[in-house]
């Protein structure tokens, strides 16, 4: 049985990021979109301490990009080491979002 565990996140009115949250060691396997996104695209930003951020990338480089898929599940590739360490992950659409936006964020053991 596989334990999956999720977690709220926002991204503000006029922002583009989300709040940092704690991976916990767990792999992140799915995000949940609200009916409404601006964006159309999410990336992803890993830190150590919650302050400090760096892109999330494939092995050649590009920046690890999802399509949003409004009002749906979107399964996640949870193989990059960010997905599995501790740290934290914030998500970054790829527009301003035009109001508040609740994601919810799935994670489970590996």
């Amino acid at each position: 049985m596989i334990d999956i565990q999720n977690v709220l996140i926002d991204i503000s009115a006029d922002a583009s990021n989300s709040l940092g949250f704690k991976t916990n060691g767990l792999l992140l396997s799915g995000i949940e979109f609200p009916a409404a996104m601006t964006g159309s695209n999410i990336t992803f930003d890993y830190s150590i301490d919650n302050t400090n951020w760096i892109d999330v990338v494939e092995t050649d480089g590009t920046e690890v990009t999802y399509v949003v898929s409004v009002g749906n599940i979107q399964r996640l590739d949870p193989s990059g080491w960010a997905f599995a360490g501790e740290g934290w992950l914030r998500i970054t659409s790829d527009g301003t979002e035009a109001a508040d936006r609740t994601l919810k964020v799935y994670t489970r053991h590996s």
